[in-house]
Order: structure tokens, then sequence, then C-alpha cells
């Protein structure tokens, strides 16, 4: 009976996470299309010369946090989002992008 109860509470949670991630996934499609489709383009193809093309799995390799510092810095001709865009919105936006491979 106990681990009936244990997998009951697993699911439950399972699926809390599931919906989550997908109310995240929306906020970060949206943060794409406001802040990044300019210079990424709408499939991640990147339209300026020294962007990445992230449907092409360029800079996809590092991890959130790194993504996430640089989008916040800028550098390289990304401009820096410090301040304009919330960590989660721009770990919501590095979900989305990671999707257009």
């Amino acid at each position: 009976m106990r681990h009936t109860g244990t997998i009951a509470v697993s699911l439950i949670l399972l699926l809390a996470t599931i919906t989550v991630e997908a109310a995240n996934f929306e906020r970060g499609r949206q943060v794409y299309q406001m802040r990044c489709i300019a210079c990424h383009g709408p499939r991640g193809e990147g339209i300026m010369p020294q962007t990445p093309k992230f449907n092409m799995g360029e800079r996809l390799d590092r991890p959130d946090l790194m993504l996430l510092q640089n989008v916040k810095m800028g550098g390289n001709g990304q401009p820096p989002f410090i301040g304009m865009v919330s960590d989660e919105e721009l770990l919501d936006a590095i979900a989305y992008i990671r999707t257009l491979r």
C-alpha cells in the first residue's frame, strides 16, 4: 500500500512539473519573439553576420547559466539585457532556444 501512495504522489509531482515547464516554454517563446528575433531570426537561423545559428546548435553546448551571463552582460555583438529582463525570463528563452535545433 505504501508503494502505491508513493507512486501516486510521484506522478502528481511529475505532472505539476510538466505543466510548469509548458508555461515557462510559452513565456520563453514570448521573450524570444520580443527580445531576440530581430538578430537571431524566427527559427534561430541568425540574421546578423556574427549571430550564432541556434538552429544549427551553435553555442548551445554551453550550460544555461553561462548563456544567461552572456545575455545579461552582452558582448561580441550581443546587447546587454541586465535589468531589462528577469533571470527567469531569460532562462525560459534559453530553454525555448534549445528547441530550435
